[in-house]
C-alpha cells in the first residue's frame, strides 16, 4: 500500500512538472511570435534648443507622462539628423520636416509617417535692399542656411540651387538660429533662412527691426507646383501683432508641414498615445492653421503607419479609449501570461474529470478482481493459518478502500462505500468461521 501510495505520488508530481514546463515553453513562444508589449518609455528626436521643434519636444514630454509613457527628449540639429537617428534606431519618434524625408537612403523601409502637425514656415530675413523680391537677388551676400542635417538647410539648398548659386560657395555658412540671428543684426550676415515657428522670438524680434526686411515670394504658385512639399501662406498686415502692426506689409510665404514620423515597429498603442497628445496640442489652430486641420494626413510625404491611418480615419482603439497607457502595458503583460495558461490549464482542467473517472473505474475493476481473488482463497481455507492469511488480505483491502474514500466524490464515492460494505460482510463472514474452526481445533472431542 505504502509502495502504491508512493508510486501514486511521482506519477501526479510528473504530470505536473509536465504542465508547468509545458506553460513556461508556451509563454517564452508567446513572448517571441505574439506583438511584443508597448515600451515604457521612448526617445523622442526634437530639434535645437529654443526652436519650435524642441518646444513641442517639451510639451509632448509633459502630457506622454501623464499618461503613463516617459518620453525623453534629445536635441539634435533637425530634420535630416533626427531621419538618421530614427533610421539608426538611436530614436522612436521625431519632428520632420516636409521634403526631407528623401535626404535618407530608403527611408520608406525603416520609417513611417504618423500626421501632419502645422505648416512651417520658411521666413528668409535679409539687410537692406534687394533690386527685385526675389533669392536670386540675394547672391554676392553671405547667407545663414540653419544648421548641417537641418530642414533648413535641405529646403535652402533647394532652392538656393534651383536660382543658381554655388553651393560650394565660402559665402554659404551654416548657422544655428542664435547665431544667424545675432550675426544678421550685427551685420555679418548679409540673409537668413530660418525654418521655425512664426512664435519665435528670434523671428518676432527680426520683424521689428527696422534695418532688417522679410522676403515674400509673389511666385509662390510656382514654388508650391514645383516642389509639392510646399504650401503657400498670406500673411497679412498685422497678424501677428496688432499693436506693432507685425508685419508691415502683406508677405506671402513658402511652408513646408512639419510632421512626425516613427520607426515601423512603433508600438501601435505608443502610436494612439502620441496622437492624441497631437490632436490635443494642435487641433485648434493658430494663426497660420485653421482649427482642426490638423493633425492629419495630408502632407505626409513617407509611407503613414496602419494605426496612425487607422486612427485618423476612424478614432482610437476600444481599449486604448477605455485604458490608461499603464493598463494598457500591464494589460498586454498579462496576455502573454493568460493565453499560455488558457492553452495548457483549460483543456487540462475539462479532461481532469475524464481522467479521474477513468482512473476511479480501473480502480474499482482491480478492487473487485482483488475482492474476488481474497474470497476464493478464504472459500478454500481450512486451517487457522490460511484463514488468517486471507484475512490479512482483506485487512489491507480495507485500508485501500478507506484511502480510495477520502479522494473519490459522486457516483464513484457511492461505489467504493457498497464495495467496503461487502468487504467488511465477507470480513465478518471469514472471522466467523476462523473462530469456529479455531474451537473445533481445541476441542477433540467434538
Amino acid at each position: 500500500m505504502i509502495a502504491d501510495e508512493r508510486s501514486e505520488h511521482r506519477r501526479r508530481i510528473a504530470l505536473w512538472l509536465i504542465l508547468a514546463v509545458l506553460t513556461l515553453v508556451l509563454v517564452v513562444l508567446a513572448g517571441h511570435y505574439l506583438e511584443p508589449s508597448p515600451p515604457k518609455k521612448i526617445v523622442l528626436a526634437a530639434g535645437q534648443v529654443g526652436g519650435g521643434y524642441y518646444t513641442f519636444g517639451r510639451e509632448y514630454q509633459k502630457r506622454l507622462e501623464r499618461l503613463g509613457l516617459r518620453v525623453e527628449v534629445e536635441e539634435t540639429t533637425g530634420s535630416v539628423d533626427n531621419l538618421h537617428r530614427l533610421v539608426d534606431g538611436r530614436a522612436d519618434v521625431a519632428f520632420v520636416q516636409g521634403g526631407t524625408a528623401p535626404l535618407v537612403p530608403d527611408p520608406g523601409e525603416t520609417l513611417r509617417g504618423l500626421a501632419a502637425l502645422y505648416v512651417e514656415p520658411l521666413w528668409v530675413f535679409y539687410r537692406g535692399r534687394l533690386a527685385s523680391e526675389s533669392l536670386a537677388a540675394l547672391r554676392g551676400r553671405r547667407i545663414s542656411m540653419g544648421p548641417r542635417e537641418s530642414g533648413t538647410e535641405a529646403i535652402t539648398k533647394t532652392l538656393l540651387a534651383e536660382h543658381g548659386f554655388d553651393l560650394g560657395s565660402p559665402l554659404l555658412v551654416n548657422l544655428t538660429t542664435r547665431e544667424a540671428y545675432r550675426q544678421l543684426l550685427d551685420g555679418e550676415l548679409g540673409a537668413a533662412f530660418l525654418v521655425t515657428s512664426y512664435r519665435d522670438p528670434a523671428v518676432v524680434n527680426l520683424l521689428l527691426q527696422p534695418d532688417v526686411r522679410l522676403l515674400s515670394f509673389p511666385r509662390d504658385v510656382v514654388y508650391t507646383r514645383k516642389y509639392h512639399y510646399l504650401t503657400a501662406i498670406k500673411l497679412n498686415q498685422g497678424l501677428l501683432d496688432l499693436k506693432d502692426d507685425i508685419p508691415r506689409k502683406d508677405k506671402t510665404l513658402l511652408a513646408p508641414t512639419a510632421m512626425l514620423v516613427a520607426r515601423a515597429d512603433l508600438h501601435p498603442w505608443v502610436v494612439e498615445q502620441i496622437l492624441k497628445v497631437a490632436r490635443a496640442i494642435h487641433s485648434p489652430g493658430s494663426l497660420l492653421d485653421p482649427p482642426l486641420r490638423f493633425p492629419s494626413l495630408e502632407g505626409v510625404d513617407l509611407p503613414v503607419h496602419e494605426t496612425a491611418e487607422t486612427f485618423l480615419t476612424s478614432g482610437e482603439s476600444f481599449l486604448s479609449s477605455l485604458l490608461p497607457y499603464w493598463a494598457l502595458r500591464r494589460a498586454s503583460q498579462l496576455r502573454l501570461l493568460i493565453l499560455p495558461l488558457l492553452a495548457v490549464w483549460l483543456p487540462f482542467m475539462r479532461v481532469l474529470p475524464v481522467i479521474s473517472m477513468w482512473r476511479a473505474g480501473r480502480w474499482m475493476k482491480q478492487y473487485y478482481a482483488s475482492l474476488n481473488r481474497v474470497e476464493g482463497v478464504l472459500a478454500r481455507a481450512e486451517s487457522p493459518v490460511e484463514l488468517r492469511v486471507g484475512l490479512q488480505t482483506l485487512e489491507k483491502l480495507r485500508s485501500d478502500v478507506d484511502s480510495a474514500l477520502r479522494t473519490l466524490s459522486g457516483q464513484r464515492l457511492r461505489d467504493a462505500s457498497h464495495c467496503r460494505l461487502q468487504l467488511s460482510l465477507l470480513q465478518h463472514q471469514s472471522l466467523e468461521r476462523l473462530r469456529r474452526v479455531e474451537g473445533d481445533a481445541g476441542d477433540p472431542g467434538r
